[in-house]
Parts: C-alpha cells; sequence; structure tokens
C-alpha cells in the first residue's frame, strides 16, 4: 500500500497546499489501474491508518478533498530513514522512482549511496547495485536493438566465435576450432562440457536452433546476419557445418554478434527465464528490477562479482546518487572519461511528404544545428564535435547562421509545424528546447514530442515525426556496427533516409564486406560524406562519458557500447 500512497501524494505534490488538495476519483482510477470502488476503499484504509483525511465531493462531478497528516518531506525522510536502517533496497528503490524534490534526496545522499554501491554481503557475495533512469525493453536477441540491453545479452550468451578488437580479429569461443572450404562452407568444432543455465549441456543442436531461429523469425530485426546462410548441418554432436549461399568475407563477424548468441533448442525462448551460456544468468526480472548472478559453471573464467542489481528510479535520483559510487566521506572517488563510441544527431525523416522533403529546409537545419553554440549556452564541460559516426574521422562544420532566412525562403517556408521528436530526459529535453529556440528567431515552428523506448520500437513515430533527436553507439567491432546501422530495420537509418539513398548506401555496403580494413574505412567515409552533402541525418557530437566509482573497485573497464566490463570488477577483501 505504502508505493499507492506514495505515489499518490508525488502525483498531487504541485496542487498541494498547507497539507490539502481538492481532485478528482478518476485521477486515481487511471493511476491506480482499479476501479472506483477499490479507489474509495484504498482511501478509506489510508484514513483508517491515520495518514489523512478523505472528504469526498458533495454530488457528481464535484472534486474531494485530501488533508495530509505530515508533510510530504518529512514522510519521504522517515520511509528512507526506515529502509536505510533496516536495509529495504527494492522499497528505497521504489520511493527513488517518484518524481520528488532532489533535495529531499540530497539530505540521504551519503546514506543512500552506503545503501547502493558496491556491497559484500551475506555469505561473503560481492553485489554491485546499480540504477536505470528508464523502462527495460527487451532482452530478445532477435529484437533488441537498445545498446544497454544489447550489452546485457554479451553477459547471458555466448557466442560460436569471438571478435577481437585489440588485434582486429575472430577467435575461437563456444567454438574451439573452426574452418572453412572456400569460404562459402564453414566447419565449427564445439567445446565439451559448455553448460547452459538449466544445466543442459550445449550441443549442435543448439548451434542448428539458433541460427534457425534468427533465419525464419519475421519479427527479427537482425535477420539480415543469417540471410546468407543456406543450410545448417550437424554432423555430430559437437560438429556443425554452415553452408552460404555466396562467399562473405563478414560472416565470421556476423556470427560473432551477440545477437547469434546460442539459446537451447529444447525450450522455447523465455524473455522473463531467459536461458544461455553466459558468465551471468538472469536470477530475477520484473518491471522496475533486474539481478543477474554470476554462472558457477561458466566454461571460461567465472566473473569475479557474485551479483548485479539495477533498478529504475528517476533521473534526479541517479543524477544526486551515481550508480557506481559508495564511498564514506573520508575517500577520494575515482573517475574515467570515455569519448563514447558513438554519436548523437538529429535524424530527418524523409519517408513523409512533409517541408522536411525540401533540400533548403534541411540546409538551414544544418546551420541551425551550431553544437558549440548550444554546448556553450546549456554549460556542458566536455565534448566533441561531431561529423562521421566516430570520433576519429570527424572534423569541425562550418555553421553560418546568415544563410538561414534566405534558405527558408529558397524553401517556401510558411510557419507550417515540424514536429521533433526527442527522448524523455532530462538532457534530451535541454537540447530540444534550445534548438526549437534558436528556430524561433527564424520563424521555424517546431513542436516538440518527447518518447520513450519502448516507443522507438513502436512504429508509430514513423507517421508523426518530423525530425528525432537520437543517437548511435558501437559495438566493440566499430566495422559489424556501421553494417547494422543501416541493415537493422529497426533503428531510423532504414526507416528515415530516402529510399534511392539506401539503394545506394547498400551497393556500397556490398563492397565494404569484400575490402580489407582500409578500403573499408574509405568506404564509410563515402558514405558519411553522402549523408552530410544530402543531410539525411545531422551531426551533432561525440558524448564524453564520466564515470566516478568507489577507490577499491579494481579493473574498471569499458566495453562494448561505452558500458562497463562488469565480468572483470572486483574488490579486494
Amino acid at each position: 500500500m505504502k508505493d499507492r500512497y506514495f505515489a499518490m501524494r508525488a502525483h498531487f505534490l504541485d496542487r498541494e497546499v498547507n497539507g490539502e488538495c481538492f481532485f478528482k476519483l478518476k485521477e486515481l482510477e487511471e493511476r491506480w489501474f482499479c476501479s472506483l470502488k477499490n479507489v474509495k476503499r484504498i482511501l478509506h484504509q489510508f484514513e483508517e491508518s491515520g495518514r489523512l483525511t478523505y472528504v469526498p465531493g458533495a454530488g457528481r462531478g464535484n472534486p474531494s478533498k485530501l488533508t495530509f497528516r505530515d508533510p510530504f518531506q518529512k514522510e519521504v525522510e522517515d520511509f528512507m530513514k526506515d529502509c536505510m536502517e533496516n536495509r529495504k533496497l527494492d522499497q528505497a528503490a521504489q520511493l527513488l522512482r517518484l518524481p520528488i524534490p532532489k533535495s529531499w534526496i540530497a539530505k540521504a545522499t551519503s546514506d543512500i549511496r552506503d545503501m547502493f554501491g558496491l556491497k559484500r554481503g551475506t555469505e561473503s557475495k560481492d553485489v554491485l547495485h546499480a540504477f536505470i533512469t528508464r523502462d527495460f525493453t527487451t532482452l530478445d536477441p532477435l529484437k533488441v536493438s537498445i545498446s544497454f540491453e544489447s550489452h546485457l545479452i554479451e553477459y547471458l550468451g555466448d557466442t560460436l566465435v569471438k571478435y577481437d578488437e585489440k588485434k582486429d580479429t575472430i577467435l575461437p569461443h563456444i567454438a574451439h576450432h573452426f574452418e572453412s572450404d572456400g569460404d562459402k562452407k564453414w566447419t565449427f568444432h564445439l567445446r565439451k562440457g559448455v553448460f547452459f543455465h538449466h544445466q543442459e549441456t550445449l550441443t549442435s543442436k543448439d548451434v542448428a536452433y539458433t541460427i534457425e531461429r534468427i533465419k525464419d523469425s519475421e519479427e527479427s530485426s537482425h535477420q539480415w546476419l543469417a540471410e546468407d546462410i543456406e543450410t545448417v548441418e550437424c554432423p555430430g554432436p559437437y560438429k556443425v557445418s554452415i553452408t552460404l549461399k555466396k562467399e562473405n568475407p563478414f560472416f565470421l563477424r556476423y556470427i560473432a554478434s551477440s545477437n547469434f548468441c546460442i539459446l537451447p533448442a529444447n525450450q522455447a525462448f523465455n524473455e522473463e527465464e531467459w536461458i544461455g551460456t553466459g558468465p551471468f544468468l538472469l536470477k530475477e526480472r520484473s518491471e522496475n528490477k533486474l539481478v543477474l548472478e554470476a554462472f558457477d559453471h561458466y566454461f571460461l573464467e567465472r566473473p569475479l562479482l557474485d551479483e548485479l542489481h539495477f533498478y529504475k528510479v528517476s533521473q534526479d535520483a541517479a543524477n544526486i546518487v551515481d550508480f557506481t559510487v559508495q564511498h564514506p566521506p573520508t575517500e577520494e572517488v575515482m573517475s574515467k572519461h570515455e569519448i563514447e563510441t558513438g554519436f548523437r544527431f538529429l535524424m530527418c525523416n524523409l519517408r513523409r511528404q512533409t517541408v522536411i522533403q525540401h533540400a533548403s529546409i534541411r540546409k538551414a537545419l544544418y546551420q541551425l544545428m551550431d553544437i558549440n553554440r548550444m554546448a556553450d549556452d546549456l554549460g556542458w564541460e566536455h565534448w566533441v564535435e561531431a561529423s562521421s559516426f566516430v570520433n576519429s574521422r570527424s572534423s569541425p562544420q562550418k555553421k553560418d547562421s546568415e544563410t538561414i532566412l534566405s534558405l527558408l525562403k529558397e524553401a517556401g517556408y510558411t510557419g507550417e509545424p515540424i514536429t521533433i521528436y526527442h527522448m524523455h530526459y532530462q538532457k534530451a529535453f535541454e537540447v530540444a528546447d534550445w534548438y526549437k529556440k534558436q528556430g524561433e528567431e527564424y520563424g521555424l515552428n517546431f513542436v516538440l514530442h518527447p518518447f520513450t523506448f519502448p516507443d522507438f520500437y513502436l512504429r508509430d513515430i514513423d507517421e508523426k515525426a518530423d525530425l528525432i533527436f537520437m543517437g548511435e553507439v558501437s559495438s566493440l567491432d566499430p566495422h559489424l556496427s556501421f553494417l547494422a546501422a543501416f541493415y537493422n530495420d529497426t533503428l531510423l537509418f532504414r526507416r528515415m533516409f530516402p529510399v534511392d539513398s539506401l539503394q545506394w548506401i547498400d551497393g556500397k555496403l556490398e563492397l565494404f564486406k569484400q575490402e580489407d580494413a582500409e578500403n573499408r574505412e574509405r568506404i564509410m567515409m563515402e558514405i558519411e560524406d553522402h549523408i552530410r552533402k544530402n543531410n539525411l541525418l545531422l551531426f551533432q557530437h561525440h558524448p564524453i562519458k564520466t564515470r566516478t566509482f568507489h577507490p577499491m573497485i579494481k579493473d574498471v573497464m569499458f566495453h562494448s557500447f561505452g558500458h562497463f566490463d562488469f565480468s572483470k570488477l572486483w574488490i579486494p577483501r
């Protein structure tokens, strides 16, 4: 009942005056997902507990009134104190999901940090408690297209082979050896004694099942990874032969993708009971919490941490209580700065017949996107201007705001609304608001719409958005990620680039797959040049991420998609 009570108080916070607020019962019906009868029953229970006084509205349609016994801030602080004294992490995280003022959380920051962070638990367990500020999305290897969830899959499952970013080569993994016969037939020899999380051993049938699952699925965002596969044969329990329709020098890199992690053939895939062979297994999953536990029977080195707990909290709570920090006041926190292996951009939706189709409009939008001025106005400490998918190919872009009005006139723009979609978190709101205000100076009528990651998987925004602020993050294999950006039909490139540009890009990517690393870089530059010349998207910046952590946490390294390598973290005893 406490979760409903606090959610109600947070919802009514802006209208509460001297402990009183007026409301319609319909509001609580929608917020609590229950009937009017149950709303009244719950309010009477709160009244009986002494928390409040409830006065029903006099007559149909008139507002009801609540009078609260204690100020909300006092109730929040008392509840947090009880959570900390009794180690109620789940309940504390539940409260931290609510939109309550930062100052109320800040008063207990050090205590909250002490409760979360990296801890030694019962039975000498080392547990990392982490925060996420949004809903968890799919963990299905067929569908996942968000970097954090893609990163988690790398810990839950394993692939036949693995990409080594330091040597830019493919190494054995579940397959201890592999060979090819003319680049169209590949044979993989599997390790013996590789256990799934449900204690069954992996065989060639599981590999065949996984490949067929990707090939045959009509809902897969990653079917392109298996489209060149003709047949899969299992000559023995530890031997798999894959025949391709045509030679593909990128094939080994394809199957090194985490989307090709091997799943058991004897059990239908279930996101709630994720079964793979990875170093961590899924111990618990709910709407607001995810727990991974080290897999003791992992066929390679066991993780040094025992459990990872991810809690969903509000953005304000996450900003104040950094998820990797748990330190007494006498200790200094450590920091790591890393340029994200990706970039932020403003996508132009060129599948809709709107003003965005006019090249001059997009040129005007490009001139308006002055990332250095944006960073200065918004008080960013670190940023790197982007003109490419990766920092090493980026260079400063010349902007001339004096040409904007003439470009808009050339396009015949007369103030039509231009819808901009952006992510539903604080920094995204700030960026979108800044761009909207800049546009207003030139008569551009931007209409802003926030959206969430679950919304991203839906196609409704394709029919409504003219522009979308978004980001692209690379895995450890930048060349495979470049292909995925254009081949994955869940990502915006495939959804919103014009058909003729995609056809041209697809032709370039076919050449890309046949070339060596140096020539692949050249083709990537050609594609990026095409994007810039046509302003298919507007490059913004490469974020610089700063991570702070307890000085006792050892071997902190960034892994794929710019996240920590959880399998290497440890704490000395």
